[in-house]
């Protein structure tokens, strides 16, 4: 399942980042204890139409998993689109046919949402505004006054500078009984154009990120390259750090 091997790629490229020492120790520390439960996974049924060149229409339903951030006291949660929407990585992708390669067509519908809560309870939620061109997914649960979530203090953000000490929350997967994860690592980049992004050691797919501060940075997305021409390849993604200041812009819209 493409959602979890993503997620299992941020684990996995842990080794990649520093070990922290001293004040960012324990800042780290200090944040994973007051905010795990800001980091949730959330589970998906999409359906996907696909087309491959004049052949009919095939449709298949899939289940998902993916990790987000709550940012709000109502409850709102945003994940990478990317991970929640599996046809965009599959549309555009050319695949062998009879007569030669093909290009493939295809479309998601999202049919179900749940949150994963910390205690193993799921709760009903439901898609409530998507930004394709910032890879963001923002969920409100359905209903909201009956579940307590506990967001990030995005209030208390700063932007990202070259080279900064940062610290990155998420959760293990269902095996491993999706406990908490905390890593330090640094910003090696920042890309300017065509917007601002931050690259950091190892992956932080749907993870918020904190400079050594505690302030709140931004959240990993995937950004896209060109759709490949060659077959059986889709757009490639590079994970990246979107900005705390972008992404309230965005959660703006979600109403």
């Amino acid at each position: 399942m493409k959602s979890r091997s993503l997620i299992f790629a941020a684990l996995v490229a842990a080794p990649f980042a520093s070990a922290a020492d001293g004040p960012l120790k324990e800042k780290a520390l200090a944040l994973s204890a007051s905010n795990k439960d800001a980091v949730l996974f959330l589970s998906a049924v999409v359906e996907i139409e696909f087309t491959a060149g004049d052949n009919p229409a095939k449709k298949e339903e899939r289940k998902l998993e993916m990790l987000g951030t709550v940012i709000s006291k109502d409850g709102l949660i945003v994940v990478p689109l990317s991970t929640l929407d599996a046809a965009s990585t599959l549309d555009g992708m050319m695949v062998k046919g009879p007569q030669g390669p093909m290009k493939l067509s295809a479309k998601g519908t999202t049919k179900e949402v749940k949150i994963l809560m910390p205690d193993g309870s799921e709760v009903e939620a439901k898609v409530a505004f998507k930004d394709p061109d910032l890879d963001l997914a923002f969920i409100r649960p359905e209903k909201a006054d009956a579940v307590k979530l506990h967001p990030v203090d995005t209030a208390n953000s700063a932007p990202m500078t070259l080279l900064d000490d940062v610290i990155i929350l998420g959760r293990l997967s269902k095996d491993l009984n999706r406990e908490p994860v905390v890593v330090t690592s640094e910003v090696i980049s920042l890309v300017t154009q065509p917007r601002t992004f931050g690259k950091i050691n190892g992956q932080t797919l749907g993870m918020p990120v904190f400079n050594k501060d505690g302030k709140f940075l931004g959240i990993g997305i995937n950004r896209f390259g060109p759709k490949a021409d060659s077959e059986n390849q889709g757009p490639v993604p590079s994970n990246v750090v979107l900005p705390a200041a972008d992404l309230m812009e965005s959660a703006a819209q979600a109403k």
